[in-house]
């Protein structure tokens, strides 16, 4: 995960310098694909030990992750269809508009993340399985949002404006 996140700054960088020297709407960034792809690296590490470990529990928490993995999947449809703006593939780049929503997800697996020990010893099948069901669709939406970000700039021509 280290590498992960050293390799994500490092094109962090990369993607700033190039907005620099471009003409964007506001609220709009230009973002190396690689960053895309290594979003979902993070959260399975962060939150996929703890989707785990509760699915695997009952067949409640069972049904909870799952839930929660289909409302991940639209969620993630949804957020790539709004964040994509056009594909630049001369230096394999994404054009995206920023988003208050990728913020709260972020914070969302903090917070699940930081309450993941005391949550393990509730003994209340419903918190813990709605607690299963979020932290799915969270890991969840980070997926499908990478996958349907990739599947739009493969499918956009060279440089395109939308």
């Amino acid at each position: 995960m280290l590498v992960a996140l050293v390799a994500i700054s490092l094109l962090v960088r990369r993607g700033r310098l190039q907005s620099r020297h471009s003409a964007l709407a506001p609220r709009e960034r230009i973002r190396p694909l690689a960053i895309t792809l290594l979003d979902p690296v993070i959260s399975v590490a962060i939150i996929g030990p703890f989707v785990v470990h509760f699915a695997r529990t009952s067949p409640v928490h069972l049904a909870a992750a799952l839930l929660g993995g289909a409302g991940g999947v639209v969620i993630g449809y949804w957020r790539a269809r709004v964040m994509f703006v056009r594909s630049l593939r001369s230096t394999r780049s994404v054009v995206l508009r920023r988003s208050g929503i990728e913020y709260g997800l972020v914070a969302l697996l903090i917070v699940l993340r930081s309450l993941e020990g005391s949550i393990d010893r509730s003994h209340s099948v419903l918190a813990l399985s709605a607690l299963t069901g979020l932290a799915t669709l969270a890991l969840v939406e980070a997926l499908a949002r990478s996958a349907f970000i990739v599947e739009r700039y493969r499918r956009s021509p060279l440089d395109s404006v939308g």
